[in-house]
């Protein structure tokens, strides 16, 4: 996709997982990135990795639900740069998949502040910036857990926020020439899954039983996903949310039916 080459794109949350891969294949197509990460340790070590190929990349630490740390991210991506091309909101937390009486209620605040009032400051931001030239591409990284209810009773109902938001801000700004979409990705390879897997509290087993393709995805299989929704290719594609979960929601109760 060389038509990506010489492109701007911010996205949260780079420094690891789903987002440090959409980093890698996005500058492999001659994307420049920015990537504020609250790990900065990690957000630079990924940036060397995309140097090292000769690309560009550029670290900040940040927290995407403080407006002056978006504020920050976006000022100091036009001093660099002059523009924004692309922003993904990848940037996203979790919390323990137990019921609502057990769940600590710091998780509301913060899974409210990262997962949606994150994506809601950067979108407004970058959007700003995009009207202005009447172009640009947002990808919000949502889950399939906004499209299905799993035992997150804080994380789901704000990846449904996001999925909201993707529809409302793709109907608003579409007039301008800036696409909003969303990828809702199923079970992913990332540190965190495995991390949950080692603990015991996610069964590899059962995911497999439950997704038709009988497998989990890796960061890479939403970089992808990703890089076609920013590309021309997809230039009539706006206000959508796509499932990239092996086949997890269409499953319905099928895996409960011997075959």
């Amino acid at each position: 996709m060389q038509e990506l080459k010489g492109k701007i794109a911010v996205v949260t949350g780079g420094a690891s997982g789903i987002g440090k891969a959409i980093c890698l294949a996005f500058s492999e197509q001659g994307v420049n990135l920015v990537i504020p990460d609250i790990n900065m340790e990690k957000a630079e070590q990924t940036c060397r990795e995309i140097e090292k190929a000769g690309r560009n990349a550029l670290p900040m630490e940040a927290n995407v639900s403080k407006l002056d740390d978006v504020d920050m991210v976006f000022d100091k991506t036009l001093e660099a740069y002059g523009q924004i091309d692309i922003l993904v909101n990848n940037a996203g937390t979790t919390h323990p998949a137990i019921s609502i009486f057990d769940l600590d209620l710091e998780y509301v605040e913060k899974i409210f502040s990262v997962d949606y009032k994150g994506v809601y400051l950067c979108s407004r931001r970058a959007g700003r910036e995009m009207v202005k030239r009447r172009q640009g591409c947002v990808i919000n990284i949502s889950s399939i857990a906004g499209l299905t209810p799993l035992p997150l009773a804080m994380y789901g109902p704000m990846k449904s926020a996001v999925n909201m938001l993707t529809q409302i801000l793709a109907r608003e700004w579409a007039r301008y020439g800036i696409r909003v979409n969303a990828i809702a990705p199923g079970y992913v390879l990332t540190s965190l899954i495995k991390d949950l897997i080692s603990k015991g509290e996610r069964d590899p087993k059962l995911i497999l039983e439950r997704t038709p393709m009988n497998t989990m995805l890796e960061p890479e299989d939403i970089a992808n996903s990703a890089m076609f929704l920013a590309s021309s290719k997809a230039r009539y594609i706006t206000g959508a949310i796509i499932p990239v979960d092996g086949g997890w929601l269409s499953d319905g109760g099928w895996s409960a039916y011997k075959r």
